[in-house]
């Protein structure tokens, strides 16, 4: 189903839009070849897709990548895929350092990106079900990684903060405690 093309002039004089939706059926079929490959193979895939040119992307492979059933894959793999590019993008033979730099500054942008559309994507499935996406905190971002970091300091300060917890619960229930006595000896 194909929507008007914008710039474009109908027989009335009117413009009509330029984007084209592409073939659901072409969609469908992409989204299962998708399915069907391994994280590694599929991580491959979504580095070209990124690399490539605005103008060289297909727009099948666009819509299969962001639709609801490959979202939730395609966000698992975009960290490794920032951490580690030349893991997942061709050689380019020949290319000089600065080029080669040039292309990864540039893919870790695009991928970026796509980062934050295939979020509301993920934020509009988990809508659809009547639930909002809880925003994104920093600081418990940071606490998980300083807590992978180094664990076993970890664990001794959430002991000690769950021990200053319970003393400041004995001491509210003594202070209540004396009050409903003060209050009963009266």
């Amino acid at each position: 189903m194909a929507t008007p093309q914008q710039g474009v002039h109908d027989e009335r004089g009117s413009r009509q839009s330029r984007w084209t939706e592409p073939d659901p059926e072409a969609v469908a079929a992409q989204i299962e070849a998708f399915r069907a490959l391994s994280n590694r193979e599929f991580g491959r895939e979504l580095a070209a897709f990124i690399a490539a040119d605005d103008t060289a992307r297909s727009q099948v492979t666009a819509y299969a990548i962001r639709s609801p059933e490959l979202v939730g894959k395609a966000r698992r793999l975009l960290p490794e895929l920032m951490r580690e590019p030349e893991k997942y993008l061709a050689e380019v033979p020949q290319e000089s350092n600065n080029a080669h730099r040039r292309r990864l500054a540039q893919f870790q942008q695009r991928a970026d990106h796509e980062a934050q559309l295939l979020s509301r994507v993920q934020a509009g499935k988990i809508a659809r079900r009547g639930h909002l996406m809880p925003e994104p905190n920093p600081r418990s971002r940071a606490r998980r990684r300083l807590a992978d970091l180094h664990p076993v300091q970890f664990l001794e300060l959430v002991r000690e903060e769950q021990a200053a917890d319970q003393e400041q619960a004995r001491q509210r229930n003594a202070e209540r405690d004396a009050a409903r006595r003060a209050s009963a000896g009266q």
